[in-house]
């Protein structure tokens, strides 16, 4: 099961995947990507994502069953801020 979420930026494109490759580092998650795509992997998430204009389009394509889709979206918009 996957599951998208569409957000809209709230910086410039490479100032989010900058802090996102950050966050991606000091939280032990594999973060590949620049600021028209990637994906990233760890802690039992996978997905990917990209950015058209103004607007970031993530796709969740693997998560532990136990964690509710609501927890993911949160945290992966988080990531992503």
């Amino acid at each position: 099961m996957s599951k998208r979420i569409e957000v809209k930026l709230n910086m410039p494109a490479d100032q989010l995947v900058t802090r996102a490759q950050a966050g991606a580092e000091k939280n032990g998650v594999d973060f590949k990507g620049d600021a028209s795509s990637g994906n990233f992997s760890g802690k039992g998430i996978e997905g990917s994502y990209q950015i058209d204009g103004e607007q970031l389009t993530i796709d969740i394509t693997k998560k532990p069953m136990v964690m509710p889709w609501a927890l993911i979206e949160t945290t992966v918009k988080k990531f992503f801020a």
